[in-house]
């Protein structure tokens, strides 16, 4: 259940549409202020959808708290998965139906914010679940409710993209694309992140690289989103190794929060690449982390990509303050974008291969052709046919 890419994003240079998301603040202890946001819009039982983690580490009390002391009576749900699901989406559902909750507030990372997304894209619409991940905003029909994230990752930016992904019983992924079910008012609060595992830290932020990446590299024609895209990746690299070195440094979880957000914002103005178009596939055949198979497809890709993209990365290398050294031509100026994420890769401490995730060649060959569809591989900078999609998988393993 895919959109076409020209369905979304434009690929015709000096035709391009904006579309920004809600009101967003920035800065440590902002997302205390989701109390006040609640009360300017007249809410009495707002759904808060959140994780078993968040609400063991006693973080989504403190939200709930907050409500209940401004006189609502807030409902819980925090049934997301680290992978999330259809079922995530209906249980959230049905637990708003049930409390006859009247707003969404997201606590949690990426996963939270995707499910709270598709539910209130349910919300909107009458279509059947599957039509409207299929067609997004065609199929909506209603206002949203009010709709707030306090993300506590940084790392997929979904408080600012316009997709929502989720896993259906056989595992397979699917895409909601929807400008209309994006949240309304945002929290980027350094604060909530501190506490975030090593290996989450790891894996969101290098997340984070690869929305900025494939924004900046991909075939869409979009120049504000391009923009965007080069000031995340420049900022990511710098403030991704700090947080890594030093996981109690503000300033650096702020600047990975900013960096989430704005790559957000790009790849909902121009999409992604192939690094996501091939990695997709692949998370229907593992239960890893997103950003440890991005870090499998990321080297195979870019080095595909070098036959005809090696100025575009060598202008990506630059825009980002990058050194090719003494002989810092075309070539050795891309070599240097893809050494880069590389060694922010294995920083990260993530996975090189396929075999590391448990995947054997033999369980590629269902995904091969799911690949060629895939919106992202399509825009990626470098056509790629069937062979190349095989040839790229089985360097992987």
């Amino acid at each position: 259940m895919q959109h076409e890419a020209s369905s979304f994003f434009g690929t015709e240079p000096g035709h391009f549409t904006l579309a920004w998301p809600g009101e967003a603040l920035f800065g440590p202890g902002c997302a205390e202020r989701v109390t006040g946001w609640a009360v300017s819009r007249g809410l009495r039982r707002p759904l808060l959808v959140s994780d078993p983690g968040l609400v063991a580490s006693g973080l989504a009390s403190r939200v709930l708290d907050g409500l209940r002391a401004a006189g609502m009576v807030p409902v819980l749900y925090d049934g997301v998965a680290a992978n999330p699901t259809i079922d995530n989406v209906t249980q959230a559902h049905a637990r708003w139906g049930e409390a006859e909750c009247d707003g969404v507030v997201a606590f949690g990372g990426g996963s939270v914010i995707d499910v709270s997304k598709v539910l209130v894209a349910r919300l909107c619409s009458d279509a059947p679940l599957a039509d409207l991940l299929r067609e997004g905003d065609a199929r909506i029909v209603r206002a949203a409710p009010p709709f707030a994230a306090l993300p506590t990752t940084a790392g997929t930016g979904s408080e600012s993209t316009t997709a929502a992904l989720i896993k259906d019983a056989e595992g397979r992924k699917h895409v909601l694309r929807s400008r209309r079910c994006r949240p309304q008012w945002v929290a980027l609060d350094p604060l909530l992140t501190m506490s975030t595992p090593p290996g989450v830290t790891a894996s969101t932020g290098f997340d984070v690289v690869m929305h900025a990446l494939g924004a900046a590299t991909n075939r869409a024609a979009n120049p504000v989103g391009d923009a965007l895209a080069l000031a995340a990746l420049a900022r990511s690299f710098g403030s991704l190794p700090a947080v890594l070195a030093r996981p109690d440094d503000l300033d650096a979880r702020a600047d990975m929060m900013l960096s989430s957000y704005l790559a957000g914002v790009a790849i909902s103005l121009r999409g992604v690449d192939g690094i996501h178009g091939l990695c997709t596939p692949l998370e229907a055949l593992v239960s890893a982390p997103h950003g440890h198979v991005l870090a499998v497809t990321c080297e195979p890709l870019m080095r595909f990509n070098l036959a005809t993209m090696s100025a575009r990365y060598a202008q990506v290398a630059a825009a980002c303050g990058l050194d090719g050294g003494t002989a810092a031509g075309e070539a050795a100026m891309a070599e240097a974008l893809i050494e880069r994420v590389c060694a922010l890769r294995d920083l990260a401490g993530l996975p090189r291969s396929l075999a590391q995730l448990g995947v054997t060649r033999d369980a590629l060959a269902p995904i091969y052709d799911v690949a060629q569809a895939n919106a992202s591989v399509q825009l990626n900078g470098r056509p790629m046919t069937r062979e190349d999609i095989v040839a790229l998988y089985d360097a992987m393993v």
